[in-house]
């Protein structure tokens, strides 16, 4: 009995390349370790069906190039949202120098305060002092004018018992 399901293939198909054309498939026949004949075969096999898909995306062609669409969408967001982020990161940092700034500034005003209101305080008790040495020279001389009023009370005192005990 006769196997009646082996296909022989002994009929021909040839098709036209240009001469690089040719020289490139035969090597790649060559890398796969079989003849142009047999490597032409396999291809025009493997891709029969997808003869409609020719110039055309495959559904999954399609597919991997809607998710591809879609990743780049979300990347762009994403890339936007870095921006975003990174003006406010340059912002805050903007904010925070101008009020490191302004803390120093207010930091350098107080310390010249500080030393403006030492050197009035030296200045202070200079004038105290100063004050404390005019106050007891006036304490002495209204001590001494006062002694000089006694005297001259006593004196006009003494001058007037006198020109009254004369008198009589």
């Amino acid at each position: 009995m006769k196997n009646e399901n082996v296909k022989y293939r002994n009929m021909t198909i040839s098709l036209k390349v240009a001469a690089d054309e040719k020289i490139m498939l035969r090597r790649l026949a060559e890398k796969h370790k079989v003849s142009l004949s047999e490597f032409m075969y396999n291809l025009v096999m493997c891709f029969k069906n997808q003869y409609d898909y020719i110039g055309m995306l495959t559904p999954r062609e399609e597919k991997l190039a809607e998710n591809l669409r879609k990743e780049k969408n979300k990347n762009s967001k994403l890339t936007a949202e870095i921006e975003n982020a990174d003006f406010r990161v340059e912002m805050e940092m903007d904010r925070a120098a101008k009020a490191i700034n302004a803390k120093d500034e207010f930091a350098y005003q107080l310390k010249e305060q500080k030393a403006i209101n030492a050197d009035q305080l030296e200045e202070l008790n200079r004038l105290k002092g100063i004050n404390l040495m005019l106050e007891k020279s006036n304490n002495k001389f209204r001590r001494t004018s006062s002694d000089n009023k006694l005297m001259n009370m006593a004196a006009g005192a003494f001058g007037l018992f006198t020109g009254f005990t004369l008198k009589r």
